[in-house]
């Protein structure tokens, strides 16, 4: 089980990998989200759907980090998001 802060050390990496690629959090091509389900993959060591479930909280995390002033990391047990 990892911790937190390596959790979300590894959102941020995806994020910031996202944020280059100037990919949309929104975006629901699984062809286009498949170059950070590999990366997940290979670079966390993880399972298929373990890397789709991070991803998606990693464009989750952007979305909330978009759409307001406070660090979704910091709070997303408000949202329900599963960051904490």
């Amino acid at each position: 089980m990892l911790s937190n802060s390596d959790f979300n050390s590894q959102i941020e990496k995806i994020a910031m990998l996202i944020v280059s690629d100037k990919t949309s959090p929104d975006e629901q091509d699984a062809q286009k989200l498949k170059k950070y389900y590999d990366y997940a993959k290979k670079q966390f060591q993880l399972k298929d759907e373990d890397a789709v479930q991070l991803v998606n909280e990693t464009l989750l995390y952007l979305k909330l980090k978009s759409s307001d002033s406070i660090d979704p990391l910091q709070y997303g047990d408000q949202f329900g998001a599963g960051f904490s």
